[in-house]
């Protein structure tokens, strides 16, 4: 079931030109601090969540969609700081709250608390000859993918300092369990339980279909060197960062476990997640 906590001090986290969610937000925070809750509002994209929080700040409330709540868990990574959404997207698979139901779910909170979830990050070191130019860690995926250039990518792939295998295809996917069920996903990775210290290798479109995803546990270290490529080729984080990639340059991945922490206000599991989402279809007869 995991820990409970309980909150005085409150992150509000709204996207800048999101009218549905400033409304909200503003409700919201003035409906905590009748409840005595401190609370600051952060606007995104113009604030970062680290340098706007309230000293002691113990729940962040985010009023977006799902790539808001990707940007802001990896803005509040290794905090401790867990973080619920009020979802204004599409999806929102990561939100757990709605218009509807974040005045009930805070007020059960006053009384027992919340649960934490902690999921796993995916840190990532990428080296440039002897130099290390570039680290960090992501919530949902790196991905090493092509630009405008029609051409398989050669990248060689070694598990644990040891070689695998020579892998070509339009790029690769490696997605933290909160990120299979987005683009590794949709490149015919697995769906995998978010509180899983595990992370997913996906190819993009592997030539002659010759590489079926992987499963990899955290402490699994994942090699990527690049080969022979076209000159647009790209490591992006998140789908929100790029950096060019170069040939021979070479990308070790693996797991974080605990660096991600969400509020859980119990109003909805990953599996009613899935059904909701469109992953797969409910089952209406008796279990």
């Amino acid at each position: 079931m995991g820990e409970s906590r309980r909150f005085t001090v409150a992150g509000l986290v709204v996207k800048e030109g999101n009218e549905a969610g400033i409304r909200t937000c503003t409700q919201v925070e003035q409906w905590l601090r009748e409840h005595g809750v401190s609370c600051r509002v952060i606007t995104q994209p113009h604030e970062r969540v680290v340098d706007a929080l309230l000293p002691g700040t113990d729940l962040l409330v985010v009023f977006a969609g799902d790539g808001t709540m990707v940007s802001v868990a990896r803005q509040s990574l290794g905090m401790g700081i867990p973080i619920v959404g009020i979802n204004f997207g599409r999806v929102g698979f990561l939100a757990e709250l709605s218009e509807d139901s974040w005045r009930e779910a805070l007020e059960a909170a006053f009384g027992s608390g919340f649960r934490i979830e902690r999921r796993m990050a995916i840190r990532y070191t990428l080296y440039r000859g002897p130099d290390c130019i570039r680290q960090g860690e992501v919530v949902n995926d790196v991905v090493v993918t092509r630009g405008k250039v029609a051409r398989l990518v050669k990248l060689d792939l070694g598990v644990n300092g040891v070689p695998f295998v020579a892998l070509r295809s339009d790029g690769l996917i490696l997605s933290t369990p909160t990120g299979a069920s987005g683009y590794a996903g949709s490149a015919g990775g697995p769906l995998v339980l978010p509180t899983l210290n595990a992370y997913v290798v996906a190819a993009i479109c592997p030539y002659l279909s010759s590489f079926p995803p992987l499963v990899l546990n955290h402490e699994t270290v994942l090699s990527i060197t690049v080969g022979e490529t076209a000159p647009d080729l790209y490591l992006t984080l998140d789908g929100q960062e790029a950096h060019a990639l170069a040939e021979g340059d070479r990308l070790e991945v693996s797991g974080a476990p605990d660096r991600i922490l969400l509020a859980d206000f119990g109003r909805k599991d990953y599996f009613s997640r899935l059904i909701q989402a469109g992953f797969v279809q409910e089952c209406k007869r008796p279990c």
